[in-house]
């Protein structure tokens, strides 16, 4: 789906439906997973200031979803450390402002991240009308691969995407690993696009030296760890925002310890209650757990 992408877009693309996937989504519209890719874009566009494929002679950004994300910035005025839940409401807020920028992001992305599969039929696509495209698209599925995808009879940002329960399945078993490869084809792609910005890897996601060696690669029983985990990591989120001096050190050492966004974008800002600290932790934590044991990982027996 990724060969040779000639934008930066198309990993944000399928980002978006291996997001999805996992959360029971079978089928969803342009308009949503558009709303997806301008969220995950959010933070290295605005709090890293990477250009995600570069600007032309004339100084303009090229990427429509890096104009997408500056629009949003420029109408909603958040801090380029806001939540996801925050970019996402104004996303819906100013849904007919960025209408214009949606649209244009559905223009060729969808269908070009089918094209590696378009060479295993003798008949070629024609590019040049979305409908006809619609059912070529249709017809390589029924009749000559399954493909990921297919799409629906609308329009623009409401054409339906009906995911293949094959693909689902696969997506569902692998997300770790799938996430893990977008991730590192990202760095590749803004490192050649950015030559400018510095340790680029680790601006995006700092990793720390040591590990778990005690229980290697097994993963621990999550009724038994997870509630003991929340309970500690709330008792120090309390901690650090009562004492100014825990606030001082936590701020000194967050960077090189939380290596997750949604950590310190959403888990650690100041006024969530127990319930929904715990709840934020598990959202996130527990589909990665649950995609790894799917994937053969071992659970660890503590004794």
């Amino acid at each position: 789906m990724m060969k040779n992408p000639s934008y930066y877009y198309k990993f944000y693309w399928l980002e978006a439906i291996v997001d999805l996937i996992p959360r029971g989504i079978t089928e969803t519209t342009f308009d949503e997973l558009i709303n997806e890719m301008i969220a995950n874009a959010w933070y290295s566009v605005r709090e890293f200031h990477i250009h995600l494929s570069g600007v032309q002679a004339d100084g303009l950004v090229r990427d429509g979803l890096e104009r997408a994300v500056l629009q949003l910035a420029e109408l909603s005025n958040l801090p380029a450390n806001t939540s996801r839940v925050e970019i996402m409401n104004a996303i819906g807020e100013y849904d007919a402002e960025l209408r214009q920028a949606k649209e244009q992001l559905t223009n060729m992305v969808p269908y070009r991240a089918l094209a590696g599969f378009f060479s295993k039929s003798s008949e070629k696509a024609d590019w040049g009308s979305v409908r006809r495209l619609t059912e070529y698209i249709r017809r390589i599925n029924q009749t000559v691969v399954v493909l990921p995808y297919t799409l629906g009879e609308s329009s623009r940002l409401k054409k339906e995407v009906y995911f293949h329960p094959e693909w689902i399945k696969m997506i569902q078993d692998n997300t770790v690993s799938i996430l893990g490869w977008i991730q590192y084809e990202k760095v590749r792609w803004l490192q050649n696009n950015n030559p400018e910005v510095p340790g680029l890897v680790y601006k995006l996601a700092p990793m720390g030296a040591s590990v778990n060696s005690s229980k290697s690669n097994r993963l621990p029983q999550w009724d038994l760890f997870f509630v003991m985990f929340a309970e500690n990591q709330y008792l120090m989120y309390r901690l650090i925002h009562e004492r100014p001096g825990l606030h001082r050190r936590f701020e000194a050492c967050y960077r090189d310890n939380l290596h997750s966004i949604w950590a310190m974008r959403e888990l650690y800002r100041e006024g969530n209650s127990r319930d929904r600290f715990c709840g934020i932790l598990q959202e996130n934590m527990k589909p990665v757990y649950d995609s790894a044991r799917r994937q053969g990982y071992e659970v660890w027996e503590f004794k």
